[in-house]
């Protein structure tokens, strides 16, 4: 029987009212619908959650989006620019994600995670 883990085993944030952290992306992703603030940060939530599960992409991708994440960080560079930036990396015969028997799991420790800013009685920007 497979027993499902009460933390992530990449991340390693616990679970919230029995959500995965990948439940806990998709409650934030749904209130971005209703929030244009929350909305535009869209692509630093999404971001931040693939850099913190990274095995389903390969590493190339990954070291592509951290390049993108420190340049917002560092330079400001708008997220519209550096979504374009993605596609176009991403466009053509260019594999972004893994083989799922390649992919593996590695548990890392984060000072933050979705689990820190997931709070289901507060869907607010």
């Amino acid at each position: 029987m497979n027993k499902i883990p009460a933390s992530c085993p990449q991340c390693g944030a616990d679970k919230i009212k029995g959500m995965t952290c990948r439940e806990q992306l998709a409650g934030i992703l749904a209130w971005e619908w209703h929030d244009p603030v929350l909305y535009a940060e869209h692509f630093l939530t999404v971001a931040s959650y693939n850099l913190q599960h990274p095995a389903q992409f390969t590493d190339e991708s990954i070291v592509k989006l951290r390049e993108a994440f420190i340049d917002h960080l560092d330079n400001g560079t708008p997220t519209k620019v550096l979504r374009r930036r993605m596609a176009k990396f991403a466009t053509g015969e260019k594999k972004v994600l893994k083989n799922f028997p390649v992919r593996q799991m590695i548990l890392r420790h984060w000072n933050m995670t979705i689990a820190d800013v997931y709070l289901p009685s507060s869907p607010e920007g």
